[in-house]
């Protein structure tokens, strides 16, 4: 039976990307496996919902909460609840590749005496999109005291994530949590004293994250370093007498020229401008209000549409989109339903209640939690009066006479209706008038239920029934971030009638608040699963998703090792530029085949960014390295399926130990 892995995962101001950690670790052992993420007293908005969102996808995964005490404070915390026998450190914005665990344990079963294992690394950008090798920092080195003393920073690093570590080597051996910066070296340093023995094996196991913003105060770095410096030679007992020396050295040699460097760029750069208070409401800053107020047509009790806007901040654009939405006059007036999720901008409540106060057949929900677009969406929903739904986001607006445009097409058994929309910039400037949903491959085919399996054309406008809205228990709070797709996509599951205006009528703002990067991994994610799902029921696919898993898996298995395909429902896809995904893939399915992505590595950055748009029709991807494989963690319907080919291997791992 394998052993139990601790994967041990400090969370502080990368919730970006913990979804990707921990996926990646859920891909990194398939044994029994427990991940713990350490909250370190995280001060992100959005921390909580990172950490509910890392917990719900596996129960595997356990939160622990604590203070902020810093890095080396959240490992050790960690450590404490800590069950495995062996322990994976990763910190929140790295990854690990598919089965490097797996790798390491097998290495452990050969190499008994082995106390750390290591493994090489990969260097990626913010994105984690591009992939390069960081010349050979670990293998030309035996793992010796001196070697960590001596070449440390100096040609030679691990990152903590390359190794795995046999629980009993943490055993009056913790992190250093006076030092902030250093504290892996430190932490070798004491390793390689305390004469652990290290096992390398030569593959790629880590990717290690550099982001954009890394910008690096040499002053603090060198300061850090000689901290370092002073800890070490004291915990080594002085047993290196040249230690000292050589590492003052390198403090001169390296921090100090860059250290003035960057003082003489402080001194010529402008000084910084003081941090902004919080804005507050200026007088005479709402006289708008009244003018809307006096051009309001009242709407009646029992409106046919009611205009619903979650709101969260932007109050910039708040004036915008309530004044167009005031200005809407259909049959009986318009209600206008807000909803503000709890914005930490002080301003905005201002605002809407005056706009509530002054404005006729306006509701106010004001939410004391911030509880995510999905669920203040539905306490609009069923705070509405109207038969109709027009969902209208709060940095967006509307033509004048948007919906007095589009209220015909809404007579009968209508339960859903969408428009193009015009894009424009923070000065409501053109950027581009975006067809059915804005894709460039969508085009309406007659069949927008089919169309919806490949991206949401029925987006921005969107006016809903209420009742069919309320009856599927509105926007699923586990699809938030593509919550409106989700949504549509049950809708045409349900048989629902679709009804397209092409006309752009709705204002959608792109500007720098509006999305984020952030999101964008979770976001693709959920959207494959939504669309695998919708998929299975529209196309009405025989195979089940864990029999058409299986029957991937071993198909991978025998194109990794170039055996002849035994399974004859095989669909082998190498190249995606060659694929209609519309037409092809569907096809596919319908058909009853198993389809396999195997590209070879050499692929177009925009190939591959359409797989991992539209992994939910492959039932596996075969990666060819690790790259490869790390650029889909994240991203697949299944973490299962995506399969790293030197995994599916199995090859015996090549064991060096280092010297005693």
């Amino acid at each position: 039976m394998k052993p139990l892995v601790s994967v041990i995962v400090p969370y502080y101001s990368h919730g970006r990307h913990l979804h990707q950690a921990v996926h990646a670790a859920l891909r990194a052992y398939s044994g029994p496996l427990e991940i713990i993420v350490v909250n370190d007293g995280s001060r992100e908005p959005k921390a909580a919902t990172y950490l509910q969102r890392v917990k719900d996808l596996s129960p595997n995964v356990h939160l622990v909460q604590k203070t902020n005490g810093g890095l080396s404070s959240a490992r050790n915390a960690g450590l404490k609840v800590a069950k495995g026998e062996f322990i994976q450190l990763l910190d929140s914005d790295d990854m690990v590749v598919p089965g490097k665990i797996d790798l390491q344990i097998a290495s452990f079963a050969i190499q008994a005496s082995a106390d750390i294992n290591i493994t090489n690394y990969i260097l990626c950008e913010d994105s984690g999109s591009i992939f390069t090798r960081d010349g050979d920092p670990i293998s030309r080195f035996d793992f010796t005291l001196k070697d960590f003393l001596y070449y440390w920073e100096r040609g030679f690093s691990i990152p903590i994530h390359s190794a795995l570590f046999r629980r009993h080597v943490f055993d009056g051996i913790e992190f250093e949590t006076s030092v902030v910066g250093k504290e892996d070296w430190i932490f070798w340093c004491r390793q390689a004293h305390a004469g652990r023995r290290f096992g390398y094996i030569p593959v790629y196991g880590a990717i290690y994250r550099q982001h954009d913003s890394m910008s690096k105060s040499f002053k603090i770095m060198g300061e850090s370093w000689l901290s370092a410096v002073r800890t070490i030679d004291k915990a080594i007992g002085g047993k290196e007498p040249t230690f000292l020396r050589a590492s003052r050295d390198w403090y001169r040699s390296f921090y100090a020229p860059r250290i003035a460097q960057q003082a003489l760029e402080t001194s010529a750069a402008k000084p910084k401008q003081e941090l902004a208070q919080q804005p507050v409401l200026r007088e005479g800053e709402l006289t708008w209000i009244g003018d809307v107020a006096a051009s309001r047509v009242t709407p009646r009790k029992s409106p046919l549409i009611s205009a619903v806007v979650p709101v969260h901040n932007h109050y910039a654009y708040l004036r915008a989109c309530l004044t167009s939405l005031a200005r809407q006059n259909v049959q009986g007036g318009v209600e206008i339903v807000i909803a503000d999720d709890c914005s930490s901008d002080k301003r905005v409540r201002g605002l809407l209640k005056e706009f509530a106060d002054r404005v006729a057949g306006v509701k106010l929900i004001l939410n004391e939690t911030n509880v995510g677009i999905s669920q203040n969406q539905n306490r609009a929903a069923e705070a509405a009066s109207g038969t109709y739904l027009a969902f209208v986001d709060c940095d967006d607006f509307l033509a004048d006479d948007a919906l007095e445009r589009v209220f015909p097409k809404l007579l009968g058994d209508v339960a859903y209706l969408f428009t193009d929309r015009e894009d424009i910039d923070d000065t409501n400037k053109r950027l581009r008038i975006a067809k059915y949903g804005g894709y460039p491959t969508i085009h309406p085919s007659g069949d927008i239920a089919s169309d919806l399996l490949d991206g949401m054309v029925a987006s921005h406008l969107k006016i809903i029934r209420r009742d069919v809205y309320l009856e599927l228990g509105g926007s699923d709070p586990f699809f938030a971030g593509i919550q409106d797709w989700d949504l549509a996509l049950r809708i045409a599951e349900r048989g629902e009638k679709f009804v397209y205006v092409p006309e752009a009528v709705y204002k959608h703002r792109i500007h720098a608040g509006s999305t984020t990067q952030s999101d964008s991994v979770r976001q693709f994610w959920l959207s494959n699963i939504a669309r695998r799902r919708a998929a299975n029921k529209r196309l009405g696919r025989v195979l089940s998703d864990d029999d058409a898993l299986r029957a991937a898996k071993q198909i991978c298995r025998d194109l990794a090792f170039g055996a002849a395909l035994r399974d004859d429902r095989a669909l082998v896809v190498r190249d995606l530029t060659a694929t209609s995904l519309q037409r092809d893939l569907k096809q596919a399915w319908l058909d009853g085949k198993v389809v396999v992505y195997a590209p070879s590595g050499a692929e177009r950055v925009q190939d591959m960014n359409i797989a991992r748009e539209f992994n939910s029709y492959f039932d596996a991807i075969l990666a060819p390295d690790e790259a490869t494989a790390c650029f889909f963690i994240g991203y697949m319907w299944n973490h299962e399926a995506l399969i790293f080919r030197g995994e599916a291997l199995q090859r015996q791992p090549e064991i060096q130990v280092a010297a005693e």
